[in-house]
Order: structure tokens, then C-alpha cells, then sequence
């Protein structure tokens, strides 16, 4: 998939791509509809598909409003973009400048203009320019003078609930990870850069993974069953997510997440890992002494371990 970094050119010159918009955070079941409707369009066509999506929170630029914390960071994205097929993606950097060009600006000069779409494919609550006055309404009415139909995706529901990064967001934090999940379409994960810890779980004989996480939504504080990836290789394993209180004390806002990966001995520093959250086990808990945090986390390892077992999954 190419990517592209702001605009113009347009990343497909001489072409009438199918394209879609939007900020896409968490690439849930809904949106996966939206980029396959894109995709397949874009194949009957025999044209491009691109998804146009924002280098931050359009929120964090907007007067008034604050961003929500991210369910995917950008390159996280930009993966699940990947693995839905799209042949490019092209990301926006939101500047105050982009927040104050209208739905028809945005329309007239990006859609048609630089891109030369055919076929914009939105969700049903996409909006996008200032005040979000672009919508599907605003495509169907200009698109005819504009050389561009516009197709518009209904929404996406589990058991009766409408599938949204606000729904994912709410059952994240509140540790309801099953019903994240279906409506994720996938595991809920962290992704993040492998970073050099204090080596206390080392000494605890279960060394561990530090993770800097690249976005800032991840699940409550507490001791989980996890499948760790880098690149293709997965590993079982235990995650800590928490203020370590029985060895450090630490700021409250200061979340560690920590995975100590079974049956691997090396050395990931610097590599992008991605924590796939698989069940809960305990809260975190502070202990009396090391020796029974030693204790507990043997106990953790070896649930992680009899859960695997029942899976199948040895």
C-alpha cells in the first residue's frame, strides 16, 4: 500500500480513484465495511482506492474541543489499511488551515480537484470540513457537476448497539474486552516501540517487555493473559498494566505495561510490538514483600500457561 504524506500531487495522476475519508480510529467492523465497499468498487472499476484519513484528532485542533484518547495510532492504521486491500492511503496533516476549508472547498479542490475521484465512499455519519459541513447530502448534490457519485455505508451494529470508536472507547476503559472485540472484529491490542525497562522483573526471574506505547487508550490497570507480536512472530504471554506499587512508587498517571513473554529469551529493544489482550486475570495488587509478588506472578504464568492449554494452543 503507498502511502502519502499530505497533498498535492495526487499519489495516481491520469486516474479516477474510488476514494472514502476519514479518521478511522480503532478500524472497527463498520469501518472495515466502509474500506472493503471502497476496495471493491475501486476493483470494478478497474481504478485506484484510497483512504484519505488525518495525521492527528481533528479534535485537537478545533476550538472547544478535546481529543479523545486513540483506540489506534496512525501507523497502527495504516497496518489495518493495509490489510484491507487499499492501494494507497493518503494522510493529512489537520492543520488550522485544513479545519477552516469547507465541506465544498474540501470537495471541490481535494475530491475533484487533486484526486480527480470517481466514487467517494462514506460512512453513514462521515462529515468532513469546517463545521462538518461535508456529508453524503453535500457529495449527492455536487457530485454530478463535479464528475464524482457519492455511496453511502449504513451502520454497522452488534447485538442491537451501533458500532463506533466512541463504543469501543467506552468498553476499553471499561475492561469489557469481549464486547470491544466484536466490535473491533479483533483482538483489543496496544501497539507500541520496545523500550529498555529497570531489568526488576529480571530479577524477579520473569523478564519482562516495556512497552512505550504509540497511542493512549489501552485496558484497566491489571495482570492479563496476552499474545505478543513483532512483525509475523507471536509469542504467549502475561501483561502487567499498572504503577508497579509493591517494587516503585509511582505517579498515578504514570501507566506501565509490561509483558513477560513465555518460553522466549532475547533482546527486542527498539521494535514495534503489538499487545493483543486475550482475558483478564487479577487486578493489580500490591504484595508485602518481593517474595510474594514472585509467588504471585509464578501463579500468573502458570494460569497464562493451563489458558493456552484449553485453547489448544501450546
Amino acid at each position: 500500500m503507498l502511502r502519502v504524506f499530505d497533498l498535492p500531487p495526487s499519489p495516481f495522476p491520469g486516474r479516477r480513484p474510488v476514494v472514502t475519508i476519514g479518521m478511522f480510529d480503532g478500524v472497527h467492523l463498520g469501518h472495515r465495511k466502509i474500506l472493503e465497499e471502497t476496495v471493491s468498487r475501486a476493483a470494478a472499476a478497474h481504478q485506484p482506492s484510497i483512504a484519505i484519513t488525518f495525521d492527528i484528532h481533528p479534535r485537537a485542533v478545533v476550538a472547544g474541543f478535546s481529543p479523545p484518547p486513540m483506540i489506534t495510532s496512525l501507523e497502527h492504521r495504516l497496518k489495518l489499511f493495509e490489510q484491507s486491500g487499499l492501494d494507497a492511503a493518503v494522510i493529512l496533516p489537520f492543520t488550522p488551515e485544513l479545519a477552516a476549508m469547507s465541506g465544498e472547498d474540501f470537495a471541490r479542490k481535494i475530491l475533484a480537484g487533486i484526486l480527480r475521484a470517481e466514487i467517494a465512499v462514506l460512512g453513514y455519519d462521515a462529515h468532513f470540513g469546517k463545521n462538518r459541513s461535508g456529508n453524503f447530502e453535500l457529495l449527492s448534490r455536487l457530485g454530478p457537476g463535479l464528475g464524482m457519485s457519492a455511496v453511502n455505508i449504513p451502520a454497522c451494529a452488534v447485538d442491537g448497539e451501533t458500532i463506533s470508536s466512541t463504543a469501543v472507547r467506552k468498553y476499553v476503559s471499561a475492561g469489557e474486552l469481549d464486547r470491544a472485540a466484536a466490535m473491533l472484529g479483533r483482538k483489543v491490542s496496544v501497539l507500541g516501540t520496545v523500550v529498555e525497562g529497570q531489568g526488576l522483573g529480571r530479577t524477579l526471574g520473569f523478564p519482562t517487555l516495556n512497552l512505550d506505547p504509540h497511542h493512549e487508550l489501552h485496558p484497566p490497570r491489571g495482570v492479563y493473559v496476552t499474545r505478543t507480536c513483532c512483525g509475523d512472530t507471536c509469542w504467549r504471554s502475561v501483561t502487567n498494566i499498572g504503577h508497579r506499587p509493591t517494587v516503585s512508587a509511582r505517579n498515578p498517571h504514570d501507566v506501565l505495561i509490561e509483558s513477560h513473554l513465555l518460553d522466549y529469551c532475547g533482546n527486542l529493544y527498539g521494535q514495534v510490538a503489538e499487545v493483543k489482550f486475550l482475558q483478564r486475570l487479577r487486578d493489580e495488587q500490591k504484595f508485602a514483600d518481593a517474595v510474594e509478588l514472585k509467588e504471585r506472578i509464578g501463579r500468573d504464568v502458570q494460569a497464562a500457561r493451563d489458558f493456552f492449554k484449553n485453547c489448544g494452543q501450546l
